[in-house]
C-alpha cells in the first residue's frame, strides 16, 4: 500500500512539475519567436505616385495591396462586427479564450482531426505575422503563449488596429482601407452597418464568402454577423433586421486593370527610385532588409513628381491626332521647364500596351541635323562670327588626324558661299562639316555633354550631322535645348521633387540646381539664329505667335525625324520613327517625313495648348559680335538665288547682315509672273520622271507606296496632274511603286514564356498584342495560342496577337 502511495505521490509531483514548467514556459515563451520581431515587422503598404497637382497617377504594390489607418479612422460598426464574429470575448480574455479552446478541443477530438479553431483576434494576428498558418496542436500552443505576451505589451485597441490593418479580405485587399475602397468606394470611417458586417463576414474564408463570386453565401454570413452583433448588444435586433433586408451591393471589379496615367513617365519614375535606393544604403536602411524593388512596391512611399497632367494630355493628343492611321510610325515627346529642369510631360510611344520601351527616355536614335545646334554653340563660343562665310558645295574634307570625309547637302544641292547664320536656317550640311573641322569634334562633344546630352558622344566629325554611335533620346534633347532657353544655364532633369514614407516623413528632396555652361552672349546669339530657323527655315511648320527657337533633324535614310524647340518658358523635343528598326518613312500620309513635317506639327500642337494662358516671354536681345545696330542692315532675299527678292520670288527670307556684306543685286530667276505646265510623268521610271520635272523648272518630291499592280520603281500617280499650270519652282509630288508589301514569316512562339515571345516577335519585325486567359498552373506565363500562327506569312510590322496563360484565381 505504501508503495502505491509513494508511486502516486511521485506521479502527482511529476504532473505538478510538468504543469508548473508548462505554465512557466507559457508565460515566458522561452524558445518562441521574440515579440521584438513584431516591432521590426514592416507591414506591406502600397506606394503612391502623385502628379504635380497632387493627383494620384499610380499605385505600386506587391502581392499585398494595403494602406494603414489608425483605429479612429475605422467605423465603430466594423470594429464591433469583427469582434462579434471573430472574437466575441476580445475585451475579456488575455489573448487566449480558454472557454473557446475547450470547446474546440472537444470537437476536434470527436472528429479525430483539427476541424475547429478557437483563435482569438490576438492569436490570428500572431499567426499572420510570427508563427505561420500550420494547423497543429503545438502551433496553437505557441500562438497562445505569444498572444498572451502580446496582450501584456499592447492595449486591446492597438491590437485591434494592428489586426484590422493586416487581415486579408479577398480580391487582393489587405487591411480595411483597401477593402473599403475596393468593395464600396469608401473610406473605412464611412462604412454603413450592412457594409461593415459584410467585410467582417468575408474574413473567415475570403474566397468562399466573396460577394463577387458567391453573393448568396456572403449574404448568409453577413446576416449571421448582424444577428451576432444584436445578440451582444452592439446594435438592436430591429437595426439588424433592417440591415438584413438590404441587398449585397459592391463596386464592380474591372476585368482589366485601368490604364495608367502617363505610363511611360511612371516607369521612368520607378527606374529613378530604384537607382536612388540601390545607390544609397543610408536611405535603404530605413526599410530594414528590404531590397530596392521591395521598398518601391511594399514600402508605402509617397512619391511627388513634376508631371503636369494637362501638358501630359496635350502631348498624347498631339501625337495621336497627327499620326492617326494604321501603319503610321510612332512618336515620342518630352517637355521640361528650362528654368528648373522639371519634366512636365513624357510620351515614350504611341501605345504603351503594345510597346513598353520608352523612346522618350531610353531610346538611342540618330538626331540628324538637330545636333548641329551643338556645333553652332561651340563655334560661337570659340569666336566664330555667325557671318563668317563658307563654301557650301559638296566636297571631301581632310581633318588634322588625316581623316577624310566626303560630305554633301540634302538632295546634292549647293548654295554657293553662305554664312553660318544662313547655313543654320537652311540646315546646310557642308557648312557644318567645315565648322566642326574648324572647332574640332572633341569640343563639340564636350559642349553637347555640358548642355545636357547624357548618352556617350564619340568625337568623330560626322557628329556635326547627327551621326552618333549611340544616338540620343527626346529627354536629353529637350534638356540640352532648354539650356539655351535658360540663356546658357543648364538644369539637370528632375522627375521627382520629394519622397516621403507613409507617415509623411521626408526621405529625399530634389531642388533645381542650375550651372552656367554657355556664356550669356553666346546663348543669345544662338537663340537669335534658331528663332529665324523657325521663322524662315526648315522649322516653319512649328511657328507659334510668340518668341520661340528650334531646329529640325532628319537622318539620311528618313528613319528618324526630329523637331526640338523652346520658348523661355518650356523646352520640348519630338521624335518620329519606327521603334522596331531603321525603317525609312518615305510615304506616310503620302509624304516623305522630315523634321519639318510631322515632328514640327506635333511640337506646335503641344506647345500651343501647353502655353495657353502663359504670357509670351522674349529672349534676351543680341548684337552679333558686339556690332552696333547702326552697322547692321536687314533685307529681304530670295531663298533660291540668295539675292534681293523681287515681287515674283515665291520663297523669301528676312536676314540681317553687316553693312556692306548684304546682297545688292536683285533676283534674276523671278523677274516676272511666270507659269509652267506640269509634265505628264505617270508610268515613267522614277529617275526619268524626276528628270522631266526638273527640266520643266519644277521641284520633284517623291513618296513611295506599295502596289500589287504597278511594277516597283514606276510612277503610280502625280500631284498636280499633268497639264496643270503652276509657278516656276513649284513642287510636283509623285507616288512611286515599291511593289507588293514585303512579307515575313511569323515565328512560332507557342510554348515560350511571355517575355521570350515578345522578344522573338520584335526581332522578327512584328508588333504584338498580349491577351491573358485562365489556364492550368503549368501554363501560367506561357504563350498558349497565337494569331497569325507560326510559319504563316504576314506584312512586316504587322501585329501578332499572343494569348498567355494566367492563374484562375
Amino acid at each position: 500500500m505504501r508503495v502505491i502511495l509513494r508511486i502516486s505521490f511521485i506521479v502527482l509531483l511529476c504532473l505538478v512539475l510538468l504543469a508548473g514548467g508548462f505554465l512557466a514556459w507559457f508565460y515566458t515563451g522561452v524558445g518562441l519567436p521574440s515579440l521584438s520581431r513584431l516591432e521590426k515587422h514592416r507591414m506591406d503598404q502600397t506606394s503612391k505616385i502623385f502628379a504635380a497637382d497632387g493627383t494620384v497617377i499610380a499605385e505600386l504594390h506587391g502581392e499585398q495591396h494595403r494602406e494603414k489607418v489608425s483605429l479612429d479612422q475605422i467605423s465603430p460598426y466594423l470594429q464591433q462586427a469583427v469582434i462579434a464574429i471573430e472574437d466575441e470575448r476580445f475585451y475579456q480574455h488575455s489573448g487566449v479564450d480558454w472557454k473557446a479552446i475547450a470547446r474546440a478541443f472537444w470537437t476536434n477530438v470527436v472528429e479525430g482531426k483539427v476541424v475547429q479553431g478557437a483563435s482569438t483576434i490576438t492569436q490570428q494576428y500572431v499567426k499572420n505575422t510570427l508563427t505561420g498558418k500550420e494547423r497543429t496542436y503545438w502551433r496553437k500552443v505557441e500562438e497562445a503563449s505569444l498572444a498572451n505576451k502580446l496582450e501584456r505589451k499592447y492595449s486591446k485597441d492597438k491590437i485591434l488596429e494592428l489586426y484590422l490593418n493586416d487581415v486579408y479580405f479577398g480580391q487582393g485587399c489587405y487591411g480595411v482601407k483597401t477593402a473599403a475602397e475596393t468593395f464600396f468606394g469608401k473610406q473605412p470611417s464611412e462604412l454603413s452597418l450592412e457594409e461593415a458586417a459584410l467585410l467582417a463576414a468575408v474574413i473567415r474564408i475570403p474566397n468562399y464568402y466573396s460577394p463577387y463570386t458567391n453573393a448568396e453565401a456572403a449574404m448568409r454570413r453577413r446576416n449571421l454577423v448582424l444577428d451576432k452583433m444584436a445578440e451582444l448588444g452592439y446594435i438592436t435586433q430591429m437595426e439588424a433586421d433592417e440591415a438584413k433586408m438590404k441587398p449585397v451591393v459592391v463596386q464592380p471589379i474591372p476585368e482589366e486593370a485601368p490604364s495608367l496615367v502617363a505610363p511611360y513617365f511612371v516607369e521612368y519614375v520607378k527606374k529613378y527610385l530604384y537607382s536612388v535606393f540601390a545607390s544609397h544604403p543610408d536611405l535603404r536602411s530605413r526599410f530594414g532588409d528590404l531590397s530596392p524593388d521591395d521598398i518601391i512596391f511594399r514600402g508605402g512611399l509617397r512619391v511627388y513628381t513634376t508631371l503636369d497632367l494637362n501638358m501630359q494630355r496635350y502631348a498624347e493628343e498631339a501625337i495621336t491626332s497627327t499620326l492617326d492611321r494604321p501603319g503610321d510610325p510612332s512618336a515620342a515627346l518630352c517637355a521640361v521647364d528650362p528654368r528648373t529642369g522639371e519634366i512636365k510631360a513624357m510620351v515614350g510611344g504611341k501605345d504603351y500596351s503594345k510597346l513598353q520601351y520608352n523612346i522618350a527616355a531610353q531610346g538611342g536614335r540618330q538626331p540628324g541635323s538637330a545636333f548641329k545646334v551643338f556645333v553652332l554653340t561651340t563655334a560661337i563660343s570659340n569666336g566664330i562670327s555667325p557671318y563668317k562665310t563658307y563654301d557650301s558645295s559638296p566636297t571631301t574634307l581632310v581633318f588634322p588626324d588625316g581623316t577624310k570625309w566626303k560630305v554633301s547637302n540634302c538632295e546634292g544641292s549647293s548654295y554657293g558661299s553662305i554664312n553660318v547664320y544662313t547655313a543654320t536656317v537652311r540646315s546646310v550640311n557642308v557648312v557644318f562639316a567645315r565648322l566642326i573641322r574648324d572647332v574640332g569634334p572633341q569640343r563639340v562633344a564636350q559642349m553637347a555633354k555640358a548642355m545636357g546630352i547624357t548618352s556617350p558622344v564619340d568625337p568623330y566629325p560626322a557628329i556635326a550631322l547627327g551621326a552618333l554611335t549611340n544616338g540620343v533620346n527626346p529627354l536629353e534633347m529637350a534638356s540640352a535645348f532648354g539650356t539655351l532657353a535658360a540663356n546658357g544655364v543648364h538644369y539637370e532633369p528632375i522627375c521627382v521633387t520629394k519622397v516621403t514614407d507613409a507617415e509623411g516623413e521626408i526621405i529625399l528632396e530634389n531642388r533645381p540646381k542650375g550651372k552656367r555652361v554657355v556664356r550669356e552672349d553666346v546663348a543669345a546669339v544662338v537663340n537669335s539664329i534658331l528663332q529665324d530657323a523657325v521663322k524662315h527655315g526648315t522649322g516653319r511648320a512649328a511657328r507659334l505667335n510668340r518668341p520661340q527657337a528650334g531646329k529640325t533633324g532628319t537622318t539620311d535614310n528618313y528613319a528618324d525625324a526630329w523637331f526640338c524647340g523652346y520658348t523661355p518658358d518650356l523646352s520640348a523635343a519630338v521624335w518620329v520613327g519606327y521603334p522596331q528598326g531603321l525603317i525609312p518613312m518615305r510615304s506616310v500620309h503620302g509624304i516623305t517625313v522630315y523634321g519639318g513635317t510631322f515632328p514640327a506639327q506635333i511640337w506646335r500642337k503641344f506647345m500651343v495648348k501647353a502655353l495657353e494662358g502663359v504670357p509670351p516671354s522674349d529672349f534676351p536681345k543680341v548684337e552679333f559680335g558686339g556690332e552696333r545696330s547702326e552697322e547692321m542692315v536687314t533685307v529681304t532675299i530670295c531663298t533660291e538665288s540668295q539675292l534681293l527678292a523681287t515681287p515674283y520670288c515665291p520663297h523669301t527670307e528676312t536676314r540681317t547682315y553687316r553693312r556692306g556684306e548684304e546682297p545688292t543685286d536683285h533676283c534674276h530667276l523671278h523677274t516676272q509672273a511666270q507659269k509652267v505646265t506640269v509634265p505628264a510623268v505617270t508610268g515613267m521610271e522614277e529617275s526619268e520622271a524626276k528628270a522631266a520635272i526638273k527640266a520643266a523648272g519644277l521641284v520633284p518630291n517623291v513618296t513611295y507606296i506599295n502596289s500589287t499592280v504597278v511594277p516597283a520603281g514606276t510612277v503610280v500617280g502625280q500631284n498636280p496632274l499633268a497639264g496643270a499650270t503652276v509657278s516656276p519652282g513649284s513642287t510636283v509630288t509623285i507616288s512611286v511603286s515599291r511593289g507588293p508589301s514585303p512579307q515575313q514569316t511569323v515565328p512560332n512562339v507557342v510554348g515560350m514564356g511571355e517575355t521570350e515571345a515578345k522578344e522573338a516577335l520584335f526581332s522578327a519585325g512584328f508588333t504584338y498584342k498580349v491577351v491573358y486567359s485562365p489556364s492550368s498552373p503549368d501554363k501560367v506565363g506561357v504563350v498558349v495560342y497565337q494569331f497569325p500562327v507560326g510559319g504563316s506569312s504576314a506584312t512586316t510590322g504587322s501585329q501578332v496577337i499572343i494569348t498567355v496563360g494566367k492563374g484562375s484565381g
